[in-house]
This record gives structure tokens, C-alpha cells and sequence, in this order.
């Protein structure tokens, strides 16, 4: 049976022993070499060719976001799983940006770092419990984000109101003591926000969703 080629990078000596030892007894898998330092890792790279590649984020000299960009400029068949202590969302959209296959955090136990590197293999993507809770939690917090930003503020429901019983940008502004100027800049963020291209999808987006 062909055995899967993994390689581990991590400037602590301590995890890679750890991570090691959960591998050893797989007989699927088969720790080619391990790194403490990523430019170590591609000088080598195309001498070892590994299926699948377990790196830190955190690192000094090479971060684990450089090191898997090059990896995957390399050869983009190789898997990356990310190793971290944290399962913040910055450092996740970060490593999906240079395409990781999964992310894990470093006190993964033996059951689910195997699910992972087998899910990997498969084509598949693999993150720890915590971290899907946080991207989850962000995919939430950005829906939320977008309904805010497609809702009339309360001037700016005033001022479609007035244009819609046809008062032009002075009478407006006259009525609710304030400049044309303001007004204009109101009409624009409004066509802008609500992505209509005229006064007249926006007045139509108003009252088909019963604003006004």
C-alpha cells in the first residue's frame, strides 16, 4: 500500500515530537522529514515532494501564510493543513486566501488529526470544531453587517419620502434644515447602497418592499 508522503513544520521542536508520535503508528502515512524552519522546507521541496504539508502560522522568518503561498506556487497539488494556537478569523480567511485544505489547532488529538489528513487526500477540507464555530459566527455577523447597510436610515427615509411626493433637492433641503448639498450626497449613497442605477429603482425597491 502506497503510503502517504507528509512533511511537519514548527518552530517548537516539542509539537512536531507530538504530532510525530501520533503518526508513527498509522501505517497510511509516513512522515518524510520535519522542519523547524520553512525556507528550510523549500529548499528541499522538490527533492521530497510531499502529499501533504502540516505547517504553523506563526513562525519566524517565514510565516506559515508565505510558506504555503509558495508551496502551493510550487506545486499546487500539495495539501496544506494550518497548525495554530488560535482559531481567530483573520488568520483563517488569511490561509484560505493561499489555499489551504484545512486548518486545525495544535491540541488536535489522534482521531482527528488522521480525519483530517484523510479527508485532505480525499479532495476534501478539514477545520477543527472551534474554528467552523468561528467561521460560522462570522459568516453571521457579516449577514447582519449586510441587512444594516440595506436599511434606510431615518433621514434618509425622510428624503425619499419628499422625493416621491416630487419635491426637488432645494425644497427638500429648505423643509428638513439642511443643505442641498446634503441632500444630493444623501440621494447618491442611497442609489449606491441599494445598487440601482436612477432615483426611480430606488423609489421602485421603497415601495415594492414597503418602505414608504
Amino acid at each position: 500500500m502506497k503510503k502517504h508522503k507528509i512533511i511537519l513544520v514548527d518552530d517548537h521542536q516539542m509539537l512536531i515530537d507530538g504530532l510525530s508520535a501520533i503518526l508513527a503508528n498509522n501505517d497510511e502515512f509516513e512522515i518524510i522529514k520535519t522542519f523547524t524552519n520553512g525556507n528550510k522546507l523549500l529548499q528541499e521541496i522538490d527533492t521530497l515532494n510531499p502529499d501533504i504539508v502540516l505547517t504553523d502560522i506563526s513562525m519566524p522568518e517565514i510565516d506559515g501564510y508565505e510558506l504555503t503561498k509558495k508551496i502551493k506556487e510550487y506545486n499546487d497539488n500539495i495539501h496544506v493543513i494550518a497548525l495554530s494556537m488560535s482559531g481567530s478569523i483573520a488568520n483563517i480567511n488569511k490561509m484560505l486566501d493561499v489555499g489551504i485544505s484545512g486548518y486545525v489547532l495544535k491540541n488536535v488529538g489522534n482521531t482527528e488529526l488522521t480525519e483530517a489528513i484523510h479527508k485532505v487526500i480525499q479532495g476534501k477540507m478539514h477545520f477543527s470544531d472551534e474554528v467552523m464555530e468561528e467561521m460560522v459566527k462570522n459568516k453571521h455577523t457579516k449577514q447582519e453587517k449586510q441587512r444594516e447597510q440595506t436599511k434606510f436610515t431615518e433621514r434618509e427615509l425622510e428624503i425619499l419620502k419628499l422625493i416621491i411626493e416630487e419635491f426637488n433637492n432645494a425644497e427638500i433641503a429648505d423643509k428638513l434644515f439642511i443643505s442641498e448639498r446634503t441632500v444630493e450626497t444623501h440621494r447618491k449613497n442611497m442609489i449606491r447602497k441599494f445598487n440601482t442605477k436612477t432615483i426611480v429603482g430606488l423609489i421602485k425597491y421603497a415601495m415594492d418592499n414597503k418602505l414608504v
